[in-house]
């Protein structure tokens, strides 16, 4: 859980106050926490694909999410 918010509030950063080419971040912060996972909870190899599918898409909608937060050109 503690991943997924993780992925959350910085794919709400990332969208909000960043550019598309951002988003591959998000890449290696799932290779970390996967590595993470694997370290410490010892996961196995379906776990890992689960985990890393759902963090990625996690942070990939809470990145478009934060685009869409984004306030229009001439909007103070």
């Amino acid at each position: 859980m503690k991943a997924i918010l993780l992925n959350t509030l910085i794919g709400l950063t990332l969208g909000r106050f960043g550019w598309a080419w951002l988003l591959v971040a998000f890449v290696p912060i799932v290779a970390v926490e996967l590595a993470y996972g694997i370290s410490i909870h010892r996961l196995g190899f379906d776990a890992c694909l689960r985990r890393g599918a759902c963090l990625l898409i996690c942070g990939e909608l809470a990145f478009l999410l934060g685009v869409l937060m984004r306030p229009l050109p001439g909007e103070s």
